[in-house]
């Protein structure tokens, strides 16, 4: 049993791995089911109306007794929770069936573990505490995504027997198009993917590309695909980063589907993420894979996606100048372009496969 935030998140993120699991095993998916669902045999959907998002103490009272009646009437022995407020709610849960596997699954130490903020650090302390009591009385699992998270959680005292590294979720690299053989390379086309927050340093990225166009004019064309996060404090306004940065060079497309981003990865040149942190960049591997270079902060995360000078770039994180300086140094070596995107695309294949890390997941199943 899986309970994801909702469908359209499944569709994204986890469809390709929970497929693959229902070929050995009946899959209960537990989410807002916000569209009509496609019949995928030996999937079950069970449609709750679970916050990932919300820390009100009475919204989390609430979804803990969703969670709990739903988890009551099934007998599913391995349960995972897939973000972490749904971990929260997994964490309570866990204390009353004993009888049950509970498996975390952060897809990224977002705000809730890189924020500064008084507050925020003291709400992580509680957080860590409780997760290490389910993880110690009640033998949960936590899954991370890269090394450096995992090394976070052995710093704050978990046993290496509690965690698991496992590269993402999987992607069958077959639907995404080799394009690293640029044939025309007139306009230099840098795209950023992701949702419209500050930490992902989508502000660095557009003051970088407003200098750059302005310095190259027509020469050049950034698109920014991605939608809002209301629940997200770092969530910025989309009116007002058009009103700043829409241009002719400086396009956005909104919130827009699978189908048409992996276009995008077709049409586009460079890949872009700036981010503060992550758990493992998915549109990083989906534009590795559709051969693209990349252009990544070395922060956790990202850093597993890119080796520095072979298919793509490391910036400094928070710096505005560094992403010009390597944007700008695609611009004038544009022989590069198709070089390293090759080779981000043969990256990708070797690591993240949906085969490698499907088995992963199964065997945890199987255990």
């Amino acid at each position: 049993m899986f309970f994801i935030s909702s469908y359209s998140f499944f569709k994204t993120h986890r469809r390709e791995l929970i497929e693959f699991l229902a070929k050995h095993k009946k899959i209960f998916v537990v989410c807002k089911m916000n569209e009509s669902a496609d019949i995928s045999k030996n999937i079950t959907f069970i449609n709750a109306n679970i916050s990932d998002a919300s820390l009100n103490i009475f919204k989390i009272f609430q979804d803990f007794i969703k969670a709990f009646k739903i988890l009551k009437n099934t007998n599913e022995k391995k349960v995972f929770f897939v973000s972490t407020r749904l971990i929260l709610i997994g964490i309570f849960n866990s204390f009353l069936f004993y009888r049950k596997k509970f498996i975390y699954v952060f897809s990224g130490l977002g705000y809730l573990f890189i924020s500064k903020n008084l507050l925020i650090k003291i709400i992580r302390s509680i957080y860590l505490m409780i997760l290490k009591s389910s993880v110690s009385i009640c033998s949960s699992i936590c899954i991370v995504q890269n090394q450096d998270d995992y090394d976070f959680f052995i710093s704050k005292g978990f046993k290496e027997e509690s965690l698991r590294i496992i590269y993402g979720n999987g992607i069958d690299h077959h639907q995404f198009i080799d394009n690293s053989p640029k044939k025309d390379l007139s306009i230099i086309k840098f795209l950023f993917v992701g949702r419209l927050l500050s930490d992902k340093g989508l502000i660095e990225f557009l003051d970088a590309s407003k200098d750059l166009a302005n310095k190259y004019k027509d020469r050049v064309s950034i698109g920014i695909a991605g939608g809002i996060d209301q629940n997200n404090p770092a969530n910025l306004d989309i009116d007002r980063l058009k009103e700043n940065y829409e241009s002719q060079q400086i396009r956005f497309f909104g919130d827009i589907k699978q189908n048409a981003v992996i276009k995008l990865y077709k049409e586009y040149d460079i890949f872009v993420l700036p981010s503060y942190r992550e758990g493992l960049p998915r549109a990083a591997i989906e534009a590795s894979l559709s051969g693209m270079p990349l252009i990544l902060t070395e922060v956790p995360g990202c850093k597993e996606c890119l080796e520095d000078g072979y298919n793509g770039f490391f910036i400094k994180i928070r710096s505005s100048r560094d992403i010009l300086r390597k944007m700008e140094h695609f611009v004038k070596n544009q022989a590069i372009i198709g070089v390293m995107g090759s080779a981000s695309r043969k990256f990708s294949i070797d690591k993240f496969s949906g085969d490698k890390i499907f088995k992963q997941y199964l065997k945890i199943l199987e255990e």
